[in-house]
């Protein structure tokens, strides 16, 4: 019989960022092929030189902590399946059925606008201006995650506040039974008038990496490996790192891997008698035909009320390259989250096409975030008619 491989796995206490919760799963799932060994070490930072040191083999951490701490002779050996991004809102309600200037307690500047874009009415603060408004003691410099959590939901059952935004890891740390309702990109109804804003997350959220020292032979742990998960951080670090100081904190960014079969499905929920197919997505659409369906077709392939109902003899285009897409999420949001800028982008994994689409689509963000920067000058030409505000000098639309 032959011996199942020595792995030695350094973790830390749960840093409320699912990562320890993530890497026991893993080891469960995977200990038919590894003789696994996991060791809890009280700190990340002393995981790190006991990783230097040569006692353990790999050491599992977020991509914050990569990014962030001293990992001078370490290298990212696997990328462990991305796990859910996204970040609730803890409430008795929705956030569509909050009552009229609900107050939210949310630390992101980007899902603060995201929220007011949704619904202008919010009073949304940080925990630290709701502590000064409502006159509360806490000490901060004392306090840990746990304790900022624990006021949080006192403060909701109390009613001073009406919920309150955290990340699912923290969520998963709350003792009691709470209701939570994910700010997500997901819309059912895209068609309908009232259909909720989607919510692109704050980048580099949900990844995890197992570590280990320069020279580990990672082919030994491919099976580990999630390809898709380090595809999608390299696309969205590099998105994210192209971005200015002043635009990190304000910029949602989300890469996703997707089936064609499930854009398909994306795009046929947008056929209504209210949108019109563009050039390219007439491209995307399956047909018996192998070049697209003609608006007429579209149309008449609904029942009475207007539901789509898609033909079961359509076949995709002959046109279409098969296999999964990169699917690229970006967005940037005014100061007043009256005016945002939302951009998607798909691109073909096959011989690493997403690598030129990329370049593109970083040089397309800062054109347009220019664009909409620029000022207007007074027009020379006087149109009659027209008051005279409309010949005045204007800023530019888009104020961060």
């Amino acid at each position: 019989m032959e011996e199942k491989p020595r792995l030695e796995v350094l973790t830390t206490p749960s840093n409320y960022d699912g990562v320890r919760l993530q890497v026991e799963n893993v080891i469960v799932k995977n200990r038919d092929s590894f003789n696994f060994k996991m060791t809890e070490l009280p700190h990340m930072e002393v995981a790190i030189e006991t990783l230097k040191s040569g006692t353990a083999d790999l050491l599992a951490m977020s991509i914050e902590q990569w990014k962030s701490m001293n990992v001078e002779g370490l290298q990212v050996s696997a990328f462990l399946p991305r796990r859910e991004p996204t970040w609730v809102l803890v409430s008795d309600d929705k956030p569509e059925y909050l009552p009229y200037g609900a107050k939210v307690v949310c630390e992101l500047e980007l899902i603060k606008r995201q929220l007011l874009r949704m619904r202008k009415d919010l009073a949304v603060f940080c925990l630290k201006e709701i502590i000064e408004l409502e006159s509360l003691n806490f000490n901060f410099k004392n306090s840990t995650t746990e304790d900022e959590l624990e006021l949080l939901e006192k403060m909701r059952t109390e009613n001073l506040i009406d919920g309150y935004v955290i990340s699912r890891g923290k969520f998963r740390q709350i003792k009691s039974r709470v209701r939570r309702h994910t700010l997500g990109m997901q819309r059912e109804n895209p068609e309908q008038e009232f259909e909720r804003f989607s919510f692109i997350s704050p980048p580099l959220g949900g990844f995890t990496v197992l570590v280990s020292r320069n020279g580990f032979p990672n082919s030994e742990i491919y099976m580990l490996n999630d390809s898709a998960a380090e595809i999608c951080y390299e696309v969205e670090n590099s998105i994210y790192e192209s971005l200015s100081d002043e635009l990190k904190p304000i910029s949602g960014i989300y890469v996703e891997q997707k089936k064609l079969a499930t854009i398909l499905r994306q795009y046929v929920k947008l056929i209504d008698n209210s949108y019109s197919l563009t050039t390219g997505e007439f491209y995307l659409i399956p047909s018996f035909y192998g070049a697209g369906l003609s608006r007429q077709k579209l149309k008449s392939n609904k029942n009475s009320r207007g539901q789509w109902k898609p033909r079961q003899e359509w076949q995709i285009s002959s046109r279409i390259e098969r296999g999964p897409r990169i699917c690229i999420h970006f967005e940037v949001l005014g100061s007043n989250s009256d005016v945002s800028l939302e951009m998607v982008r798909i691109e073909q994994i096959k011989e690493n096409k997403f690598e030129r689409g990329k370049n593109v689509f970083i040089q397309e963000i800062k054109f347009l975030i220019d664009l909409l920067q620029q000022e207007h000058d007074d027009l020379k030409r006087i149109i009659v008619g027209l008051p005279d505000e409309y010949n005045a000098a204007k800023p530019g639309i888009l104020q961060l």
